[in-house]
This record gives C-alpha cells, sequence and structure tokens, in this order.
C-alpha cells in the first residue's frame, strides 16, 4: 500500500510545487515577460514542471528513504493527509465561482492592455467567496495540499521539501501583491488592509 500512496503523494507535490517557482521567476522580471507572455507560458512554464518532475522522480528512492511515522501507523497521517489535499480541490471549486481562469492562472499580469486578445482587461479586486476571508486562498489551498502529501508519504526529506516551498510561497504572495498595488491602485491597498493573507480571522 505505501508504494501507492508515495506516487500519490509525488504526483500531488508535482503538480503544485512548481507554481511558486514559476511566479518566483516571473514577478521579478514582469516587465520583460510582459512584452514576451507567451514564450513566458509556453517555454518557462513547461520547463518548470518538467524539471520538478524530473527532481521528485528521478531522486524519488531518496525523498522517500526516511520515515517520519513507523509504517504499523501510516494509515493516520494518510488520512489526515487525504482530508488536506480534498480540502485543496474543495476550495479551487470555490474560487473558480469568483474569479475566471485568465485570473487564476495571473493572465492579467502578464498580458498588456494593448493585447489583440483583450487579456489585459482592467480586473477588479475579488472580495467575495474565500477571498473575503483570505487574500491568497488559493497559496493556502496549495500549501495544504503540499502538507497532505507529506503526510501521504510519511518521507522526512519531503516533508523538509514541503517547509522550504511554504517559506518560497509567502515570498511569492508578497511579490504577487506588490504587483496588484501597482496595477489596482487603493482599491487593492484598502482591501490588503482589510483581509488577512492566509491566515483567516476567527472574528
Amino acid at each position: 500500500m505505501q508504494p501507492v500512496l508515495d506516487v500519490i503523494a509525488l504526483f500531488l507535490l508535482w503538480l503544485q510545487l512548481p507554481i511558486p517557482l514559476f511566479w518566483l521567476l516571473v514577478h521579478p522580471a514582469a516587465g520583460f515577460w510582459r512584452r514576451y507572455p507567451r514564450a513566458c507560458y509556453y517555454g518557462v512554464g513547461p520547463t518548470v514542471w518538467l524539471a520538478v518532475g524530473a527532481l521528485l522522480f528521478g531522486g524519488r528512492d531518496w525523498w522517500l528513504a526516511e520515515r517520519f511515522w513507523p509504517a504499523a501507523a501510516g494509515w493516520i497521517p494518510a488520512l489526515v493527509g487525504s482530508a488536506l489535499v480534498t480540502t485543496d480541490f474543495w476550495m479551487i471549486r470555490r474560487i473558480e465561482r469568483v474569479i475566471s481562469v485568465r485570473v487564476l492562472v495571473g493572465l492579467p499580469e502578464l498580458f498588456s492592455a494593448r493585447s489583440p486578445a483583450g487579456a489585459g482587461r482592467p480586473t477588479p479586486v475579488v472580495e467575495s467567496g474565500l477571498y473575503a476571508r483570505v487574500r491568497h486562498p488559493r497559496y493556502l489551498g496549495m500549501m495544504m495540499s503540499w502538507v497532505g502529501a507529506g503526510l501521504i508519504a510519511g518521507a522526512t526529506r519531503l516533508a523538509a521539501l514541503v517547509a522550504v516551498f511554504i517559506g518560497l510561497a509567502v515570498l511569492v504572495t508578497e511579490l504577487e501583491e506588490r504587483e496588484l498595488l501597482s496595477r489596482l491602485g487603493d482599491s487593492y491597498a484598502d482591501y490588503r488592509r482589510r483581509v488577512p493573507r492566509l491566515v483567516p480571522r476567527l472574528w
């Protein structure tokens, strides 16, 4: 059973770990990539996913060599991890109700208003649904999914990798907010003051 869980965990990480890496390359050089948006999405994007896939699956024996749960108790963290991953997918469905796919994948940042496809149409600040609770529900969901995958595998080195990527994701949210402030101005600044970044308020 554990080998199957390991493959599932690696696949889940491969799906979403590249996202903050991609934006870490894009946000600091957004002005450059706006001139070449298709090269960014069809060149940088696949390259990052292929590199992460090679790192995870090519080195899977190393990543999975050490476990932080005894085999007999592995089903308990696997259940918790599965619940976290399921919550992430539920959050994606909720997010898709309030923003379009083009906004979700970051097209407004890369395509200028002069784009023939009209991809650069002004984007209002979204404050409904999960965005009324946290400013970055997509990153929050991703982090939950990463932690879930780490629990499913129960691998110490994967858990360390997840911790590093959570730090990267927090950094990317800061870079993203700088871009949103420059593009959306006072409306986003006001939203930023009122709504927490990643941890929802309980009151």
